[in-house]
Parts: C-alpha cells; sequence; structure tokens
C-alpha cells in the first residue's frame, strides 16, 4: 500500500551532558538526544508537528531519568531544520517564479505586438471558460501602420500551442489590421500569445 502522506520523526540533536550529575550513579556522563516529529506529503517535509522530545541515557548505567533542567537546556540547543518547510518553501518558490515568469512573457507579448516582425503567430482566443475557442494568424507583410496576416483552417475547443497535423494557414484568404487593433486585440486578451522564432515542429510553417 502506497502511503503518500503521513508523519515521520528525525534527530534534531545529540549531546553529550557533562554538566549534570546522574542520580543513580553519580557520573557526569548523560547522552541526549532531541528529535521532530513532521508532517510530510509524498515524503516531501510540509511542516512540524507539536515540540522537541527528548531523549536521555546516561552512559556509565543506562539510567533514562529526564531532569527538567536538562530538557530546558538541550531543548533550547536543538534547532529545528528549515528543510520541515519544504513544501511551503517550495510553493512560495513556484509562485515566485510564476509571476516571474508570467511578468516577462507579458512584456514579451506587448513588444511583439507593438513592433510585429513577418512570420509572427499570434494564438487568437474567442469566448472565455469551457467555451473558449482558439486559432491562429501568421504575420505575412507589414505595410506602415497595417499589417497581413494568413488565418489558420481549424478552430480548437481548447487551448493548443501548435498545429494539428491536419491544419495549415490558408493562403487565399487574407485578414489586414491597423496595429492600433492588434494593440487593442491584445489589451481585451483577444492575442492570447505571440510566438516569435517558433520550430518546424509546430506546424506554422504549413501554408496552402
Amino acid at each position: 500500500m502506497l502511503v503518500i502522506f503521513g508523519n515521520r520523526t528525525i534527530r534534531t540533536g545529540k549531546f553529550s551532558d557533562n554538566d549534570h550529575v546522574c542520580y543513580h550513579c553519580q557520573a557526569y556522563d548523560r547522552e541526549v538526544q532531541v528529535s521532530r516529529t513532521y508532517f510530510h506529503f509524498c515524503f516531501i517535509p510540509v511542516f512540524p508537528i507539536g515540540g522537541h522530545r527528548m531523549e536521555m541515557r546516561c552512559r556509565n548505567c543506562g539510567d533514562q531519568t529526564e531532569p527538567e533542567s536538562v530538557k530546558k537546556q538541550y531543548q533550547g540547543m536543538a534547532k529545528t531544520p528549515i528543510y520541515l518547510y519544504s513544501a511551503p518553501i517550495l510553493l512560495v518558490c513556484v509562485t515566485a517564479y510564476w509571476f516571474y515568469w508570467n511578468g516577462n512573457n507579458e512584456k514579451e507579448k506587448r513588444a511583439f505586438v507593438d513592433k510585429p516582425a513577418i512570420g509572427d503567430v499570434y494564438t487568437i482566443k474567442k469566448g472565455s471558460g469551457y467555451e473558449a475557442s482558439y486559432s491562429f494568424l501568421r504575420v505575412i507583410t507589414i505595410s506602415g501602420d497595417s499589417v497581413m496576416l494568413y488565418h489558420n483552417d481549424l478552430e480548437y475547443g481548447g487551448f493548443v500551442s501548435k498545429f494539428t497535423d491536419d491544419d495549415y494557414f490558408v493562403k487565399d484568404d487574407t485578414l489586414v489590421f491597423k496595429r492600433n487593433k492588434l494593440k487593442e486585440m491584445l489589451e481585451q486578451g483577444g492575442i492570447y500569445s505571440v510566438k516569435r522564432g517558433y520550430g518546424i515542429g509546430s506546424g506554422f510553417n504549413s501554408i496552402r
């Protein structure tokens, strides 16, 4: 049975205590171990549970008495490893990276629409949610304020990043947009993405 979440315990500190006497044999040689339990998901630590747990043993006689003064001293010395918060730290890092990537992607998209280049492919989005559909436009020529484009043959019911094998740009039916119209489409979410420098595998070089 695969367990994807649960509790595990790790040792957070191991000390030799030579400052406190063992009441059983009067020796000054006690071993102190400190541990901490944490919750994990898919073995990735999420957060610690409860406080530190102490285990003490006199190395001379084996007595396991745990004096409060000794417990307090070594509980303060044991530090919870930062990796016990791995899941929330990972979530913060992924979220921060997503915002960084998305911000750069938006800047690049605006720059491409502001200064279009021959061969640019626009992913066009119509509608929203489950009713959204997607299609493509490819820039053919640019003349002053006018941009001439091919449209593709198919309309997709969900987001796609490349053509299917039977899709292509229709060379006998072109569209012309003013630059301001393209910018307006971008602001309104009609231009979902802009691709430049794409490879052969995208299918965007297929024109019939």
